[in-house]
């Protein structure tokens, strides 16, 4: 038997059972006024308030989702962002070199990381490390090992 618009106490409808895991037949075992209160399911004997079944809404309808504000950004990160805006000043971002550990790098080159994108070398340290600041921050990188006989 199908839900009418006003079923009775004793008729079937289809609800949620949880210890089911889905929607199956339940029996109506209990009204307030109009509105049906408490079922007992068909399958498995549980009696649990009435559950509708969900209709095919989309997750975002479902959800009532709300548009995602962007994280708030940090004082670091903020200065890290006004740091490299500075560097990169009247710089040509087509000019960088493409970032590999087995180059060597000078102190001012512009490089293309595949990661983190553009950066500004900010300091060469010995053997084999550069500082580049980014505009996410600076990171420490490894590059090739600078021959010291070599000018």
């Amino acid at each position: 038997m199908t839900a009418s618009s006003d079923p009775d106490v004793g008729q079937e409808v289809d609800s949620q059972c949880l210890k089911c895991k889905g929607v199956t037949r339940h029996t109506i075992i209990a009204k307030a006024e109009t509105e049906i209160a408490k079922v007992q399911c068909k399958e498995c004997g549980a009696k649990h308030k009435y559950r509708p079944p969900k209709t095919l809404k989309s997750k975002a309808v479902e959800k009532k989702t709300v548009p995602k504000k962007a994280p708030k950004k940090t004082k670091n990160q903020i200065k890290a962002e006004a740091f490299f805006a500075e560097l990169m000043n009247g710089a040509d971002p087509s000019s960088a070199k493409p970032y590999s550990m087995s180059q060597l790098f000078r102190k001012g080159e512009l490089i293309d990381h595949p990661t983190f994108g553009l950066g500004v070398i900010t300091s060469t340290t010995l053997p084999n490390k550069i500082e580049v600041a980014f505009e996410t921050g600076s990171k420490l990188l490894i590059c090739k090992l600078k021959n010291p006989f070599e000018k």
